[in-house]
Order: C-alpha cells, then sequence, then structure tokens
C-alpha cells in the first residue's frame, strides 16, 4: 500500500487539511483553476471545460499578466458587467462556439447569448474580440480600443450606423456565414451604405457567406483586402469598387457558382456566367490577390487585367476556361504574377486527347506556381507545356487528377529552376506511349466521363503526410503516386538525372526489382515506393542509385505473403549513402536475410511486421538489425511482441538513440536489459499492457531523456523505480490506471523533469491525497493540471478536476457521518423519551409485555419449546443423498437464513455417543417440530428410514400430531401408494427436488414453510381435517 494511505485519524486529516489551506492562500496552487496559464504567452486557456459562466479567478492570481484569454467551445449563455472586470491587460478575448445558431448547433438547439451593455466597455485595453459561432442578433457596446473584431457565424443580419458602434481603432472586421445554408436566414445581410465609412482604419472586410446581392456601397478606401465570396453577386461593375484604391486582395469567388463541382448546397449562376465590366478592376492599380473560382466563366478578357501592374495571385479555378486556357491573350500584360490556379476549369463529361497551353503563359515571367488539377486530358507530351519551357522562376507544377494516361517525363528536362511536377491521382500506365499531336486542344473521340469523376477530393481533402515530405529542400521532385503503373522501365527516367526525389506510392507496381529500373536517375535521393507489390528478390535492387538517401518500401505486404517464396534485403548493404529506410507494414516474418547490414543507415522503421515470431525462430535472426552500425531510430511498433529478453535488446545496435515499441502486448518489460542500450535516450512503450512498475527491475538508464508508458495497464510504481535515470526529462504516464502519483518515485529527479504527463488516470482524491501536494511542487511540468487531470474516485468527484473540492474544508467523510448519525439519535432519544414516559407510560409498559408474551421466542422458551425445528432422516449408504443433506439443505437452511434460519438435528452431528441407536432415533423424533425424511426412491424403504417412520406414525397415534415432511430427490421414478395417498391428503408436505436450477428458490421456500408450520393447515379439506389435538 501507498505510503500516503496509511492510518489516517480525524485530528491528522484536520492537520493535513490546515496545510493545504495554508499552501492554497500562498499561492501554491495553478493561480487560474480551472484554466491553464500559459505565462510566456500571458495566455489563460479555458477551452473545452463545459464552463457556464466566466470563471472568477482568485485574487492572489496574476491577473496582471494576463493579455490574452480563451473560452472556446464552453456553454456560456449569459456574459455579465463584471465578468472581465479583473483583468486590466487583457488585449484579446475568445469567446467563439458558446451559443451557437440553431442551424450550426448539433443538436439543432436554439440558443440566445445576452451580453450586459457594459461587458466588453469595462475592459478598455481589449484589442481582439472573437464572438463567432454565438447566437446574438446585436452587435453588443465595444471598447474604442478594439483592433480585430470577429463576429462570423452569428444571427446578426443588419449593419447600419444605430447597430454597429464607432469604432476608429478597428483594422479587421469578420462576419461571415451570418446567412447561409448552414445559418438559414429569411433574406441577406443587410448593409447600410457607407455603414464602414466611420472606421478610417479598416484595411482587411470579410463579408463571405451572407446572400448579398450587391457590393456594400461606400467601402472606407483605406481597404486592403475585400472577402465577398459565396454570396449572390451576379455583376460586378466599377462603381461598386470604386474609391478602392489602397486594395491588395480581392475575393469574389463562388457567386456565380459551377454546380456540377459544388460540394455543397448550390444555385445555378442565373445569367449563366459572372458578369464583369471591361473596366472593373482597372483602377485597383495596387491590387496583388485577385480570386475568382467558382464564377463560371467561360472566357478571360484581356481588359479585365490591364491596370493591374502588381497582380500576383490569380485563382481562375472551377470555372469554364477549357478553351480559354488554349487560346487567350489575357495573361500577356501580368508580368509579375507568380501564383495562377486554373484547376477543373475541365467541359463537361469530356477529356480530351490532349492539351496545349495558349502563348500568351510565355509571358508570366514571374509565375512560380501553377496549378492546372482537373483540366482532362489524356496525354502529356512535349507540345503541351511548351510555353512554359522559358519561364525562369517556375517552381511548382500541379497536374493532379487529369485522367492522364500517356506522360512524357523527358520534357521536364528543359524545366531547370522547376522545384516540384505533382502528377498524383492521374491513370498513367506508361510514359512512352505517345498520342499524335494535332496542334490543338481536340476532342474527336471525346472521352466520356461519368459524374463519379468530378468529385473534388483531391483538391478539397488534405492529402495524408508521406515519406515524399523528406523533399522539401531538393533540387527536383516528381510526384508520380495514385496512378496506374504496373512496371518501371529505365526509359521512363530519360533526361532526368537531375531528379532527386521520386514518389511512386499507391500504384499497381509488381515486378522484382533487380537495380536497372532506376539507372538515370544517377542523382536520385529519395525515393517513395510505399504501397506497392514489389518482390525484392536481388541483392543488386537500387544498386544503380548511389547518392539514395531515404527509400520507402512500406506496404509491399503481397509478396512477403506468398507461401514458399524467400526475400532478399540484402542490398541495404551497397547503398552507401542510404540513411532513412521504411519496411512498415509488410508483414515480414519468415525467409527474409537473417541479418540486415550498413553503415549509413540512421533510421529504420520496421512497424507493422511480426518480428515476434522472428525472434521465436532460435538465433536465426537474433542478430537481424545488429550489422545497422550507426543505426540510431528503430521503429518495431505492432510486431505483435509479448516479451522482450535482454538477450534481444543486447543484440540491438549500440547506438541506438531512439526505440518505440508502440502497440505491441508487452506485459512486462525487464529494465534492466536497457544497459544494454548504452545511448538509448527515447523509448516508446505506448499501447502495451504493463501493469506495473515494480520492485523486481529498476529503470536503470543514464542517458534515457524521453520515456512513454501511455495507454498501459499500470496501476502501481514501486517507490524509487525512476531513480536511477538521472537525465529523465519526459515522462507519459497518462491513459493508465494510477490511483496516486508519488514523489518517492522519482527521488531528486522531480525538480528536473520538463514533462509529467498523468492525464486521463483514475486518481483517487481521498481527503489527504498526497499526489495533490506532489503535483503542486511540480506543476510547471503537469500539462492540463488545472482541468484535464481528473478524479476517478470517489464516487462523487469522479470525472471532476483534482482541485474540484476545497481542500481547506478537507475532513474524513466517515467520521462526519458517524458524528452527525450520533448526535441525531442522543437529540432525538433526549427528547422523545421523557415526553413519551410521562404521557404514555403506563399504555406503553402494557404494550410491550403484551408483545412480548406474543413473540416466537417467547412461546418457544415455555414448557412445550422444542430444541430442534426438524430431525432429518436419509439413507447414509447412498453418498448422493448425504452430500445433498449436508452441502444443500444444511447450507440453505442453516447458514443463508440469517436471523430466520432453523435448526436441524442431523444424526453424525447431534447424536450422543453412549446412547443406543434406538434412543437417539426417539429422543431427536419427538425433540423436533417436524421429521424431514430425505428419499432418493419410495419403493424400498428399510433400515434407518423405516425405523424412524414407525416412530413418527407412533407419535401420529400418540399426541395426535402429523410431523412427517417427505422431500424426494427423483421425481422421476415410481411413487410408493403411501406418497400417492399422502399427495391427495396432504400435497405441501410431499416435495420434489427441482431439475432447473431456476425452480430452486421456489422450492427452498416450499420447505422452509412446510417445517415452520402445521401440518394440519395443509390437508385437503375435501378429504380429511387432519389429526386434531385432544
Amino acid at each position: 500500500m501507498d505510503s500516503c494511505y496509511g492510518v489516517q485519524f480525524p485530528l491528522s486529516l484536520l492537520v493535513q487539511a490546515a496545510v493545504l489551506a495554508q499552501a492554497l492562500a500562498l499561492g501554491s496552487l495553478p493561480a487560474f483553476i480551472p484554466c491553464e496559464f500559459q505565462p510566456q504567452e500571458g495566455l489563460v486557456n479555458c477551452n473545452w471545460l463545459v464552463l457556464k459562466s466566466v470563471p472568477h479567478f482568485s485574487a492572489t492570481a496574476p491577473r496582471d499578466n494576463v493579455t490574452s484569454l480563451s473560452l472556446l467551445s464552453n456553454r456560456i449563455h449569459h456574459l455579465h458587467d463584471s465578468d472581465f472586470l479583473h483583468f486590466p491587460s487583457l488585449r484579446r478575448l475568445n469567446l467563439k462556439w458558446n451559443c451557437p445558431p440553431r442551424g450550426l448547433s448539433p443538436m439543432r438547439f436554439t440558443c440566445h447569448m445576452t451580453i450586459e451593455p457594459h461587458t466588453f466597455l469595462a475592459v478598455p485595453t481589449l484589442e481582439d474580440l472573437n464572438l463567432s459561432y454565438n447566437g446574438i442578433t446585436t452587435i453588443p457596446a465595444l471598447p474604442k480600443s478594439l483592433v480585430n473584431l470577429t463576429l462570423s457565424h452569428t444571427n446578426i443580419l443588419v449593419l447600419d450606423s444605430s447597430s454597429l458602434p464607432d469604432l476608429p481603432a478597428l483594422r479587421t472586421l469578420f462576419m461571415d456565414g451570418n446567412c447561409y445554408y448552414k445559418n438559414p436566414c429569411s433574406g441577406s445581410l443587410d448593409v447600410a451604405p457607407g455603414v464602414f465609412l466611420r472606421m478610417s482604419n479598416l484595411t482587411q472586410l470579410s463579408l463571405k457567406y451572407n446572400n448579398l446581392t450587391q457590393v456594400p456601397r461606400f467601402l472606407p478606401p483605406s481597404l486592403q483586402s475585400l472577402l465577398l465570396s459565396y454570396n449572390r453577386i451576379v455583376q460586378l461593375g466599377p462603381q461598386d469598387l470604386a474609391g478602392l484604391t489602397a486594395l491588395r486582395i480581392l475575393d469574389v469567388g463562388g457567386n456565380c457558382r459551377r454546380c456540377d463541382h459544388a460540394r455543397n448546397p448550390c444555385i445555378e449562376c442565373p445569367h449563366g456566367s459572372l458578369w464583369l465590366h471591361n473596366d472593373t478592376f482597372s483602377h485597383l492599380s495596387h491590387l496583388e490577390g485577385l480570386v475568382l473560382k467558382d464564377s463560371s466563366l467561360h472566357k478571360l478578357n484581356p481588359q479585365w487585367f490591364q491596370g493591374l501592374p502588381h497582380l500576383s495571385v490569380l485563382d481562375l479555378s472551377e470555372n469554364f476556361l477549357y478553351e480559354s486556357i488554349n487560346k487567350t491573350t489575357a495573361f500577356q500584360g501580368l508580368t509579375k504574377l507568380r501564383k495562377l490556379n486554373l484547376s477543373f476549369n475541365y467541359r463537361k463529361r469530356v477529356s480530351f486527347a490532349q492539351l496545349w497551353l495558349a502563348p500568351s503563359f510565355g509571358s508570366l515571367t514571374s509565375l512560380q506556381e501553377l496549378h492546372m488539377n482537373g483540366i482532362f486530358f489524356r496525354s502529356l507530351n512535349e507540345h503541351t507545356l511548351k510555353p512554359l519551357a522559358q519561364l525562369p522562376d517556375l517552381r511548382t507544377l500541379s497536374l493532379q487528377m487529369n485522367f492522364i494516361k500517356h506522360a512524357q517525363l523527358s520534357i521536364f528536362q528543359p524545366f531547370r529552376h522547376l522545384r516540384l511536377v505533382d502528377l498524383s491521382d492521374n491513370r498513367i500506365s506508361s510514359t512512352n506511349k505517345m498520342v499524335a499531336t494535332t496542334g490543338e486542344i481536340e476532342a474527336g473521340e471525346p472521352f466520356q466521363l461519368g459524374s463519379e469523376n468530378f468529385l473534388p477530393t483531391p483538391l478539397d481533402t488534405p492529402k495524408p503526410k508521406t515519406f515524399i515530405s523528406s523533399c522539401p529542400k531538393s533540387r527536383f521532385t516528381l510526384d508520380l503516386s495514385r496512378n496506374y503503373l504496373v512496371t518501371i522501365q529505365a526509359e521512363m527516367f530519360t533526361h532526368l538525372s537531375y531528379l532527386q526525389c521520386l514518389s511512386l506510392s499507391h500504384n499497381s507496381i509488381a515486378q522484382t526489382v533487380n537495380g536497372s529500373q532506376f539507372t538515370p536517375l544517377v542523382n536520385l535521393r529519395v525515393l517513395d515506393l510505399s504501397h506497392n507489390k514489389l518482390d525484392l528478390y536481388y541483392s543488386q535492387s537500387f544498386k544503380e542509385l548511389p547518392q539514395l538517401e531515404a527509400l520507402d518500401l512500406s506496404f509491399n505486404n503481397e509478396a512477403f505473403g506468398m507461401q514458399g517464396i524467400g526475400h532478399n534485403l540484402s542490398f541495404v548493404a551497397f547503398l552507401p549513402h542510404l540513411r532513412i529506410l521504411s519496411l512498415a507494414y509488410n508483414d515480414i516474418n519468415s525467409r527474409v536475410s537473417p541479418q540486415l547490414r550498413s553503415t549509413s543507415l540512421h533510421t529504420l522503421d520496421f512497424s507493422g511486421n511480426v518480428v515476434s515470431r522472428m525472434w521465436a525462430e532460435g538465433d536465426l535472426y537474433l542478430r537481424f538489425f545488429q550489422g545497422l552500425k550507426v543505426l540510431q531510430q528503430l521503429d518495431l511498433s505492432k510486431n505483435q511482441l509479448h516479451t522482450l529478453l535482454p538477450r534481444t535488446l543486447d543484440h540491438l545496435p549500440k547506438s541506438l538513440k531512439v526505440l518505440r515499441l508502440q502497440d505491441n502486448f508487452l506485459a512486462f518489460f525487464n529494465w534492466t536489459g536497457l544497459d544494454c542500450l548504452p545511448n538509448l535516450e527515447v523509448l516508446d512503450l505506448a499501447g502495451n499492457k504493463l501493469k506495473a512498475l515494480s520492485n523486481d527491475t529498476h529503470l536503470n538508464s543514464s542517458h534515457l531523456q524521453v520515456l512513454d508508458l501511455s495507454n498501459n495497464l499500470i496501476t502501481s510504481v514501486a517507490p524509487g523505480f525512476f531513480v536511477l535515470a538521472v537525465q529523465l526529462q519526459k515522462l507519459n504516464l497518462s491513459h493508465n490506471y494510477l490511483k496516486t502519483v508519488e514523489a518517492s518515485w522519482f527521488g531528486s529527479l522531480a525538480k528536473n523533469l520538463q514533462t509529467l504527463d498523468v492525464r486521463t488516470n483514475p486518481l483517487h482524491c481521498a481527503c489527504g491525497a498526497c499526489f495533490v501536494e506532489f503535483l503542486l511542487e511540480i506543476q510547471h511540468a503537469v500539462p492540463g493540471l488545472p482541468s484535464q487531470v481528473k478524479c476517478g474516485s470517489p464516487t462523487q468527484l469522479q470525472g471532476l478536476s483534482i482541485f474540484a473540492q476545497d481542500l481547506r474544508l478537507c475532513l474524513d467523510e466517515t467520521v462526519s457521518w458517524n458524528c452527525f448519525g450520533f448526535s441525531l439519535l442522543a437529540v432525538t432519544l433526549g427528547i422523545t423519551v421523557p415526553i413519551l414516559q410521562h404521557v404514555y407510560g403506563w399504555d406503553l409498559w402494557y404494550c410491550f409485555y403484551l408483545c412480548q408474551a406474543w413473540l416466537p421466542w417467547k412461546r418457544r422458551s415455555g414448557a412445550h419449546a422444542l430444541p430442534y425445528d426438524a430431525f432429518v432422516v436419509f439413507d447414509k449408504a447412498q453418498p448422493a443423498v448425504a452430500d445433498w443433506v449436508y452441502n444443500e439443505l444444511r447450507v440453505q437452511l442453516e447458514e443463508r437464513r440469517g436471523r430466520r434460519a432453523l435448526r436441524l438435528c442431523l444424526e453424525e452431528r447431534d447424536w450422543l455417543p453412549g446412547k443406543t441407536l434406538f434412543e437417539n432415533l426417539w429422543a431427536s423424533i419427538y425433540s423436533s417440530r417436524k421429521t424431514l425424511f430425505v428419499l432418493a426412491h419410495t419403493d424400498r424403504v428399510s433400515g434407518l428410514l423405516r425405523t424412524g417412520f414407525l416412530l413418527v406414525q407412533q407419535r401420529l397415534l400418540e399426541d395426535r400430531k402429523d410431523v412427517v415432511v417427505l422431500v424426494i430427490l427423483r421425481p422421476d421414478v415410481h411413487r410408493s401408494r403411501y406418497v400417492q395417498l399422502r399427495q391427495r391428503l396432504c400435497r405441501q408436505s410431499v416435495l420434489f427436488w427441482p431439475h432447473q436450477p431456476s425452480g430452486q428458490g421456489s422450492f427452498w421456500a416450499q420447505l422452509a414453510t412446510a417445517l415452520t408450520r402445521d401440518n394440519r393447515h395443509f390437508y385437503n379439506r375435501n378429504f380429511c381435517q387432519g389429526p386434531t389435538a385432544e
């Protein structure tokens, strides 16, 4: 038992509570309970605490240092004037997602937030206020110091001079999503003309998703960013943007949508396209970013972009510009354009044979990024991108999801400045078979596409992080993932010797790699072949890549799953610069090279295999990793490991610094085995089955800095367990079953911990719990201490913070309840007894003795009281009957009835030695109220049973008392005439042991009744009245 849970006396508890109360007074508790304070940022984080009101913090808390307060995602429905009064330095306040409007509420509940008039006026230093996702219908009174204001996804539908306060310092205003399909309203956001003119410093205004039908009039000339996307503005002219000469960013996309590509409710453009006047943007000479996406544009007017010398970002995606891409001259004057997005400008249900770019693309001399996803053309050749070849700054070219079947990769040779070409999510099955070019975009034999091909998944869904993330600094990256490649040929990469990063993941490559597939790629450094079907058979695999540094072969498990096929991993030894290798999730378990060798490999991911089966094959694979001389990181997660012996750890590379063993089945870990890894700094044992950190083996690793034991089954930790890990800085014990956290586990090491994570443990928050004081001492290292470290017991505190109970009033509940009960009893007796004695003394005396006379125990103490309730007669020669009597009958009637227990007379227990058998039998029958015969059958009765039955009949004749009760253990046997007759006359005195367990409860109740009541009450009155006493 833990030291702090010894015997506790009430006095010691009071002293302990006083000490904790003094600690509270001195401010050693977290200052902003239940919130978390981040002093470096001056932030009090109260997010996701299900608060129903703004917490009022202790006067000792350093409220003067608070500059930011976040109350995100709580349940605060009412804000009072005094809620923020005690934060004199507050600058940023986040109240997002406290009382969402009905359409945005997950449960569709109606919610209205009430804000008192001086709530925010009491904070004159406030600069940033976020009230988004709250059910407010008017803008509250706000301080003039406000710089940034967010009122998005609310119910505010009117902006006029009376509703919008004067905010001269305001620079940013967001009011998005106040009237759209998720937050519906009867009309649109009503913006009065000139309502923003009073905000002379306003530079950024966002009014997206508000059903606006026109640009608000008389906007302040100071605006630099205007976001009006996804409204219902179907035409734009110079007068709509008049006076906005300082505008740098304009977003009017999604106002006239292309509904065949929409992922949410869409209304067709009434005029078929967004109407733009020739001079709509001509006066916006400082414009740098223009968004015209999803506007149903069918052509580009060169005059739209005249007068925009600084335009650097242009988004024209999701339109109908498939013909303009071939013929437009609109790009000729955009010499400063750096990023151009033309994605998803396809023709409905048509895939072009090939695509040619208009010559005006060659005028984009500053272009760095070009996105042409979803144009839908089937062939990529030297003519497709010809106008881009001479662009000196082009770095990124994205051609995802174009249904390209044939790609000539050598066309990228002239693009010496390209850093990334993304051809993922196409249908490339070969790179040398070309389609005859015609010099123009053609749809002759158009490839008809179904509607399912237009789902916006590739762009709108973030792609998962892959091995290719190692490539940002590479000279040239080519992404061919998620295509239809089946084989790899060296001809595919002709003239791409400068390629440094190549992704071929998620294809169907099913070939044996023999060292000839990547011959031209002499400078390749990163190769991703994950999610394919490669067969690693030759030791010369990848030898043609002398500069290879990172290789991903994960999820190539098909070949490894073939029964009886061997696999050769010796190729690793012939890659002199290989530093990172992934063999994860290949189900590798046997028939592979007995040892990996490398003098350069730094990181190996071997997760998702079955190394447990490999190490079970004697010493064959015991040294599998030992040949990796400079290995520093090894991941053995999800390898079905149940044990990890010291001899296994001893054959791991001594250079190992990081060892990950997540999600295995380790129920025991021999910590002394870490001596075999003298340089180990990080050990990850999360997600295993460890139950205790015991005294058997202490953690002994002088270099260990990070230890993750989360998501185990740990219930206890031995004192001093972590003491010898002198360099330990981060310890994760979250998601276990610990009931306490003790300083004795760490010794002097506790003060050096940077992180001690004990969240999601069922801590026992009894009075005097020692872990509270310990966690307060190192609270800087305990993440989520104020709100996420919670109690698991007692029941009334389950799920609450460990500080939910007031420690100053902490007393022993058992003592309190006992004192209360005794005092209440004493007061009640002291009042009622004298009154009753004075008023009803004689009556109570009479009733007492009258009741005493009628009590059963009183009657039994009379002259006719008998010592036994029943004498049990049975045939000892039958073991089954004897066993039933001693282990069933006796237990049920004597031990399990409590105060109603019956007294049985048993031959072997209660007969007096020295007397004859007949004397004992006669005494037992006449000393018992009933005689219970336990029979296995009724057709043959002899010996003691017969003699006892004759004596019972004699007692019936002499005393006129029927005391016979029969219990027949086998109801299915032949019944004698006596039993049949007795069933007719006195049915309740003949009982049958039920075969089904469900009937046994009823049997015992009937037997108890038969033994405690006189048999004459059971006789059938239709036949006789039973014996009557004289």
